[in-house]
C-alpha cells in the first residue's frame, strides 16, 4: 500500500508491516512502531541518495517489518567500489542517528523515546552490518570477495555463509524457547535463507548481463585494465569464467601437458564460444574453432 511519495520515490508499506504496526498501536506501541518504521525508511533514503549518485534511479521502497527493499527503476550491474558504497550508506545512516541522540542524552536531554530510537536504530545497524543475503553486510562482502575470486564464486560463497549463520539462528531460537526478540531474529533468519537461494540463482544472469555492459564500456571508453589468466588447455569454459574479475577484460594464455603455449583467446573469443558451442567445451577446441570463424 503507497503512503505517500518522497520526490519521486513511492514509499509503500507491506500488508505484514501494516499489520504488525495496527497491532502494535492498539497495544499501545504507536510511538514505539512508528520510531521502528522511520528508522528503516531513513535507511533506505540513504541507499537511494547513494544510488542516484551513480545514476541509479529508485522509483520505489517497500518498508517491511524486517527493513525495506528499493526497487530500481532502471537495473544496471554496478561495479564493486559503487555497490560497497551505497550499501554501507544505509548502517551509516543509524550510525549517525545513534550518536546523534547519544549526544542529546549527554545535554541531559533523557527521555524514554531517546532511549528507545537509539535501541531501535542499534538493532537495525547491527543486523544489517551481518554478512549475509539480502542484507548489506552481505552484498559489502560479496563486492570486496568478487575484486578477487569474481563475483559468480563470491556469491556462492555468501550463499553457504548465510545459509551457515542463518540456521544457527534459527537453532538458537528453538533450542532458547520463543520470545518475541529471538522470534523476530528467526524470521529474518527465514527471510535470508529463502532469499540467498534466489541470489545463487540470478548470479549466472547478473554475470552475464555484466559482461554485455563491459562490452558497451570498453567501445566507448577505448580501454580498460586487462586481468591475464593460464589456462591448461582440458579446462573447459564453465571452469574458465568462474575466474572473471569485474571491472577488467581477460586474456587467456592456453598451455598443454607439458606447460607449452598452443595460443591466446580473449574474452571476446570466449563469449562467441558460449554461444557457437556451450559452456562444456574445453579452451583447446575454443581455440582450433576460433581460427575457423
Amino acid at each position: 500500500m503507497n503512503i505517500f511519495k518522497i520526490r519521486d520515490i513511492n514509499i509503500k508499506i507491506n500488508i505484514f508491516m501494516l499489520v504488525m504496526f495496527i497491532f502494535y498501536s492498539l497495544c499501545g506501541y504507536f510511538f514505539e512502531t512508528s520510531i521502528m518504521v522511520l528508522s528503516i525508511l531513513i535507511h533506505e533514503i540513504f541507499h537511494s541518495i547513494a544510488a542516484r549518485k551513480y545514476g541509479i534511479k529508485i522509483n520505489e521502497v517497500e518498508i517491511f517489518p524486517f527493513g525495506g527493499i528499493a526497487k530500481f527503476e532502471n537495473i544496471r550491474t554496478i561495479t564493486p567500489k559503487e555497490e560497497i558504497i551505497i550499501c554501507a550508506i544505509g548502517p551509516l545512516s543509524n550510525l549517525i542517528i545513534i550518536i546523534l541522540f547519544l549526544s542529546l542524552r549527554v545535554f541531559y536531554f533523557d527521555s524514554y523515546l531517546i532511549d528507545y530510537i537509539i535501541k531501535v536504530n542499534k538493532v537495525i545497524f547491527i543486523i544489517n552490518v551481518l554478512p549475509i543475503f539480502p542484507l548489506d553486510g552481505g552484498k559489502i562482502v560479496r563486492a570486496i570477495l568478487s575484486l578477487f575470486i569474481g563475483y559468480k564464486a563470491s556469491t556462492i560463497r555468501l550463499v553457504y555463509i548465510t545459509y551457515f549463520l542463518c540456521t544457527f539462528i534459527i537453532l538458537y531460537d528453538i533450542l532458547n524457547g520463543i520470545t518475541v526478540n529471538i522470534t523476530y531474529l528467526g524470521a529474518i533468519a527465514v527471510f535470508s535463507i529463502v532469499a540467498a537461494k534466489k541470489e545463487r540463482e540470478m548470479a549466472a544472469f547478473a554475470f552475464i548481463r555484466s559482461i554485455t555492459e563491459k562490452t558497451n564500456e570498453l567501445s566507448r571508453k577505448k580501454k580498460m585494465k586487462v586481468h591475464i589468466l593460464v589456462c591448461i588447455k582440458t579446462i573447459n569454459i564453465k571452469e574458465t569464467i568462474e575466474c572473471f574479475l569485474p571491472n577488467k577484460y581477460h586474456i587467456f594464455i592456453i598451455i598443454d601437458s607439458n606447460g607449452e603455449t598452443i595460443g591466446t583467446i580473449t574474452e571476446g573469443q570466449l563469449i562467441e564460444g558460449i554461444y557457437r558451442y556451450g559452456f562444456d567445451v574445453t579452451l583447446e577446441e575454443l581455440l582450433i574453432g576460433s581460427k575457423k570463424w
